[in-house]
C-alpha cells in the first residue's frame, strides 16, 4: 500500500560563510569554526542521530514525526525508531529508507508498508540540499562558549538562518524571516555534535517551537537494507 506522507520536520541548519563572528582573541572565530565544520562533517559517511521536536502541533493527515532515533548512511539510507502521529493518531513505529524507497512498519499488523514522502529524512546530511548545503545562508555567527556533548568538548555557536533556506528540509512556506540556530561542534575534530533550531518556522507554529538533532558515532560501520516481512 502506498500512502503520501508529510515526513519529517527534520531539521534545521548549520552555519557558515561571510558574516561577522566572534573575532579577536586566541583560537578560531565562529566563521572559521563553522566553515571547517562544514568541510569535516561533509566527509563523514554515517551517523547515529536523535531528532526531537517540541511544542509543534502535529498534522492531521499523513505521518507527522516528533521524534526519531537511528542511523543514517549518506547519501540515501536511514533506519530509525520514530514517534508522532499518523492520520492524527499517536504512533510509535520503525522507518527504513533505502535508495529513495520508504518503508514504515505497521504497528498493528507488524508488516512493512511502502509509503511515499514529500521530503527525505536522509537529506539532512546531503551536501547539496541538506543542512550542510543550507549553512552558507547563516548569518550573525557568534562563539558563545564551550560545552560538553556526550563527553566531547564542543564549541557552542549561535547564529540565524532564513526560513526560506529551511524549506527543502522542512517543507515550510518560504520567508525572509530569520530563525535562531545553535551549533555544538567538537573542538578537536570539528564535527557537528548537536544542532538546535528555535522559534516558529511556519506561521501556524508557536513561539516556543524547538527542533533538536544530536549527532554521534561518526563514520562507524552501519549496514542498512530494505526490511524483510515477518
Amino acid at each position: 500500500m502506498r500512502r503520501t506522507v508529510g515526513l519529517w520536520a527534520l531539521t534545521a541548519v548549520l552555519a557558515v560563510a561571510g558574516v561577522s563572528g566572534c573575532g579577536g582573541g586566541e583560537g578560531p572565530s565562529a566563521d572559521e569554526i563553522v566553515a571547517r565544520t562544514a568541510a569535516e562533517t561533509g566527509k563523514v559517511r554515517s551517523f547515529h542521530f536523535v531528532f526531537a521536536i517540541e511544542h509543534v502541533p502535529t498534522g492531521g493527515t499523513g505521518l507527522s514525526l516528533t521524534f526519531a532515533e537511528g542511523d543514517i548512511v549518506v547519501p540515501n539510507r536511514l533506519r530509525a525508531d520514530v514517534g508522532g502521529t499518523f492520520l492524527g493518531v499517536p504512533l510509535r513505529s520503525q522507518l527504513v529508507v533505502v535508495d529513495g524507497a520508504y518503508y514504515l512498519k505497521n504497528p498493528l499488523s507488524g508488516k512493512w508498508e511502502t509509503i511515499e514522502a514529500k521530503t527525505n529524512p536522509v537529506a539532512f546530511f546531503d551536501p547539496a540540499k541538506g543542512v550542510l548545503g543550507v549553512i552558507k545562508g547563516a548569518t550573525d555567527l557568534e562563539l558563545t562558549g564551550s560545552e560538553e556533548v556526550d563527553a566531547v568538548a564542543s564549541y557552542r555557536i549561535a547564529g540565524k538562518v532564513k526560513v526560506s533556506d529551511l524549506t527543502a528540509l522542512l517543507g515550510n512556506p518560504p520567508s525572509d524571516r530569520l530563525v535562531p540556530v545553535e551549533l555544538w561542534i567538537g573542538e578537536e575534530d570539528y564535527l557537528l555534535r548537536r544542532l538546535r533550531l528555535t522559534g516558529p518556522v511556519a506561521a501556524s507554529e508557536p513561539e516556543d517551537a524547538v527542533r533538536t538533532v544530536e549527532v554521534s558515532n561518526h563514520d562507524e560501520a552501519v549496514t542498512i537494507e530494505p526490511p524483510v516481512q515477518p
